[in-house]
């Protein structure tokens, strides 16, 4: 930890003098990845998979921010305002490909990845984002990326075959970043969310926007697929200061802290029972307490009401054993399933991270804990000796923003 001298000019009537004392400067955060490196997602300029956390040293001499990991690609901001992506940020079939061929051939793989190098992927190594003016938040979904600057101007670029990009067109991508006109009396942007292939924004009135593929009612008022921001007037009553998106999913919070959530296999009626049916309008979660966090990972919205509980909803994943007859099959749960908190022990939540069937939970003290629907809440003792600040999880890699 480096030290620096503060010094403190004192003034009286008969002296004035100037005192100097020593005081520590936080170190910086950096970013460590961990993972499968088949994909080229670490970072790391290689394909190699790492067990342990591991600096990523293209980006070591910057003083990051903020965080952001999709199914397949990682965007960091630094202190400046400067955006950085790596990873699989335009091609979601490739992708696909990559994981389908890793599972059943591994060996053909290193192969193509031995030929191809580092142009098999868009981004080998981290590269800075061209957008002209300060970013203050990031938001990375399958091959989808959502920058949002200081002025409330929000920027896409990636896949973006159903719209998801917010550019009134389809295309396979969309390579430079672009402007979203989001419409209405201001197009200042508060919070946004990259989902599988929708987005989503909240402007500063608090109103909701959703666009890009909305087959499972996940765009929150049909089952159509829109390439421009279409307003959910369902929600048009509300002030919505934070948005999440999953994989066929969505979530709102609002400034009471009433949670709402719409999307495949969601539904209820109108006794809150579930209907097996897709949700295609918000609906309001009924929650004990307001909600103060919320965090949408692909399959799952895990939340955290005032009162200090934790709380997670959505479709838990399937799971194979050994025998046919012991095969767990996915479940959807439509009201929030209470979570163990006594972990917490008096120590505050200063990070909840998404993933594909997780999410992790960062304290106040630099631990992070990981849960799942099929082990529940475990440490993560791989992060030992990190003063952790964020943690987020793709398709396999696994990324930590900390104090070393």
């Amino acid at each position: 930890m480096m030290s620096i001298l503060l010094c403190v000019k004192s003034t009286s009537r008969l002296s004035a003098s100037v005192r100097c004392v020593a005081t520590k400067a936080s170190p910086k955060l950096q970013l460590y990845s961990y993972g499968d490196g088949y994909l080229g997602t670490l970072g790391q300029d290689n394909f190699d998979s790492l067990s342990s956390p591991k600096l990523v040293k293209s980006l070591a001499e910057l003083d990051l921010t903020k965080l952001s990991c999709g199914w397949s690609h990682t965007g960091v901001l630094d202190a400046n305002g400067s955006a950085y992506v790596f990873g699989r940020t335009h091609h979601f079939r490739s992708v696909i490909r990559a994981i389908n061929m890793h599972r059943m051939v591994p060996f053909f793989m290193k192969f193509i990845n031995t030929v191809g190098g580092e142009q098999a992927i868009e981004a080998f190594r981290p590269i800075q984002v061209d957008i002209k003016e300060p970013v203050r938040d990031i938001s990375c979904g399958a091959a989808l990326t959502l920058y949002l600057t200081e002025s409330g101007a929000l920027y896409s670029n990636g896949g973006n075959a159903y719209g998801q990009c917010g550019t009134k067109n389809e295309s396979s991508s969309v390579w430079e970043p672009t402007k979203i006109n989001i419409p209405g009396k201001s197009s200042k942007v508060a919070s946004m969310a990259a989902g599988f292939q929708h987005a989503l924004a909240a402007t500063k009135e608090g109103q909701v926007y959703t666009w890009g593929k909305g087959e499972r009612g996940q765009l929150g008022f049909g089952t159509v697929n829109v390439s421009a921001p279409q307003h959910i007037v369902a929600l048009r009553q509300k002030k919505v200061v934070k948005v999440g998106a999953g994989f066929n999913h969505s979530v709102a919070l609002t400034d009471a802290g009433e949670l709402f959530i719409w999307g495949k296999l969601l539904g209820a009626d109108v006794y809150g029972r579930k209907t097996g049916s897709d949700q295609i309008t918000p609906r309001l979660v009924q929650t004990a307490a307001p909600v103060s966090l919320m965090k949408s990972s692909f399959f799952h919205t895990f939340v955290v009401t005032d009162d200090g509980k934790l709380w997670c909803m959505g479709r838990s994943q399937a799971s194979q054993q050994t025998e046919v007859a012991n095969r767990k099959y996915a479940d959807t749960h439509i009201t929030p399933l209470a979570i163990d908190n006594s972990f917490l022990n008096n120590r505050k939540i200063i990070h909840l991270g998404g993933g594909i069937n997780s999410t992790t939970i960062v304290t106040d003290d630099g631990k992070v804990y990981e849960w799942t629907w099929e082990l529940g809440l475990q440490p993560l003792e791989v992060t030992k000796g990190l003063d952790v600040v964020a943690y987020e999880r793709g398709y396999g890699s696994n990324m930590v923003l900390a104090r070393n």
